[in-house]
This record gives structure tokens, sequence and C-alpha cells, in this order.
């Protein structure tokens, strides 16, 4: 009866323990949530210098290091070994509210790649889904949120949107539980019909994330047909914008035809630029590039 009694006791007394004990991913969550809101109240209210600012930089270390620790080494050929928190401001504006991870530079300069973890890509989902791109249904997995153009746009590309021309249909490696691929454009302004210039490919493997991105080595060609597209498109939109500015600027209908056409353009350009890409060599070319990539990512050891 007292070796009974005795070993509930001890199981009551840690029981408080492991219930309450937090991981490694709560707790930067935590510790990060915690933080911005401070630091954003005093920023709302025209507080963010001096020590708020030193604030802001000795909590940026800490995270870091915890991230540090949650990721652990990384080492991907052809990208530099050491890499920097992702999140690079605690205030409002560029830079903030990025996937949580850490990022590495390429070694030609212009390749990219964010390694982050499952839980921590699930739990900034979570976090956006309520102001996801109006229009497009927010994913309710990573599946589905890989292949979206504006998880991109929103995870590592704090700069500029990301503009997807066509998925680039790479197999997953076996190593892999997901693997995706696009062939995509970044832009501040409306891409209209430029060319896409940039494979970016995502692998979720042994519980982390890769997020790569390189430029596009084969030669991207388009199709007369969506040229055309453009060029028509093009035509309406500056009749509208002519109209527009005949009007002395007061006519707000014709501007917002103009943009309305400059947008379809935009997507019927890429819609059509998919359709014909697939039967081009350059997309052959540009997917065994996602491949290889994708394929290096899978086998990178935690």
């Amino acid at each position: 009866m007292m070796a009974k009694t005795a070993s509930l006791a001890l199981l009551l007394a840690f029981t408080p323990l492991a219930a309450t004990a937090a991981t490694p991913e709560e707790a930067y969550i935590s510790l990060r949530d915690r933080s911005t809101a401070k630091l954003r109240k005093l920023e709302a209210a025209g507080k963010a210098a001096g020590a708020a600012e030193a604030e802001e930089q000795k909590t940026l270390k800490e995270l870091g290091e915890k991230m540090e620790a949650i990721i652990g080494p990384v080492s991907v050929p052809g990208f530099q070994k050491l890499g920097k928190y992702s999140i690079e401001t605690l205030f409002d504006g560029v830079g903030a509210d990025q996937l949580d991870g850490l990022a590495f530079s390429g070694n030609d300069d212009k390749s990219q790649l964010t390694v982050s973890t499952q839980g921590l890509a699930e739990a900034f989902l979570r976090a956006h889904r309520k102001n996801w791109l109006k229009g497009e249904k927010p994913p309710q997995s990573l599946g589905e949120a890989l292949a979206s153009p504006y998880f991109y746009t929103l995870a590592v590309s704090p700069d500029a949107g990301v503009e997807k021309y066509a998925d680039l249909p790479i197999a997953k490696p076996a190593a892999a539980t997901l693997a995706t691929a696009l062939l995509d454009l970044r832009s501040q302004d409306d891409a209209g019909g430029t060319l896409p210039d940039e494979i970016i490919v995502a692998v979720a493997s042994e519980g982390r994330l890769y997020i790569a991105s390189t430029p596009a080595k084969a030669k991207i060609e388009s199709a007369p047909a969506c040229e055309k597209i453009w060029s028509e498109h093009q035509a309406k939109a500056k009749k509208a914008m002519d109209s527009y500015s005949a009007s002395g600027l007061a006519d707000e209908k014709d501007f917002e035809k103009y943009s309305k056409l400059q947008e379809e353009g935009s997507s019927a350009f890429r819609h059509c630029f998919a359709e014909h890409a697939k039967s081009e060599k350059f997309f052959a070319a540009l997917t065994q590039e996602a491949q290889a990539l994708a394929d290096k990512l899978a086998a990178t050891k935690r």
C-alpha cells in the first residue's frame, strides 16, 4: 500500500511539469509574440527609438539564438554555412512577420535559402489565415500553402510579390514528405508581359522545411500567341488611360478600367505562358534544374 501511495505521489509530482513544459518552438513563439506586441505598442505611441530600438536588437539576438538551437546546423551545397535569423525587425515594416527560420545566401550571391520547421511553418499559416490574399481560399495544410505563390510572398519575399508562371512537375525525393517547385518572377508592381526568371523549390524533410530560390539557367522564351494576348490588353488599357488623361485625371472609372485591364492582361499572359511552356524544351530543362535542387535539399541531414 505504501509503495502504491509513493508511486502515485511521484506521478502527481511530475504531471504538472509535463503538462506545462513548453517545447523549444512554443517557447520561441511565446517570446517573439510578447516582444513584438510590446515593441509595436511603443511604435504606435511614437516611442520606437532609443531604448526601444536597443531592446529590439537585444531581443532579435535572443530569438536568433533560439532559432539556431531549433534548426541546428545546416549544410546545403551551393549555400553559405552560416545563416542569419530570418526576421529582420520586430517593429512593423519590411522584414517583419516573415517565416521564422534561418536565411542563407547562395554562393552565387543570387540564390537564397530559408530553413524553418514544419511546426513553425504551420504556426505561420495559422497566424496569417485570417488575412490571406483576397479571392484565394486560405490553405488548410502546408501542402496547399506550398502551391500558392502568395505563401512565398509572405514567407520569404518581403519587398516584392511572387508571381507564379508555372508549376514545375518534380518528383518528390524519397527522403521528403513534401516537395514542390514553381517558375516565378518577383515584382513590386504588376509584372505585365515580363517573362519569369526564377525557380522556387520547397521541400519538407525530417521535420524541416527548406525554401530555396535560384535564377533560372535555361533560356526562357515566350510564345507568339501569348505576346498577342498581352498586346491586345495593352492596347485596350492604353485607350482607358488616354481617356483618363483627357478627363484631366477626373474620371476615376477610366482609371479603374485601366487597372483592371492591366491585371487581366498579366493574368492572361501567365496563363497562356503556362499552357505553351509545357511543350517547350526550356520547360524540361527548368524542371531538371528544380529536381536537382529538390534532391539536394532532401538529402540534407539534420
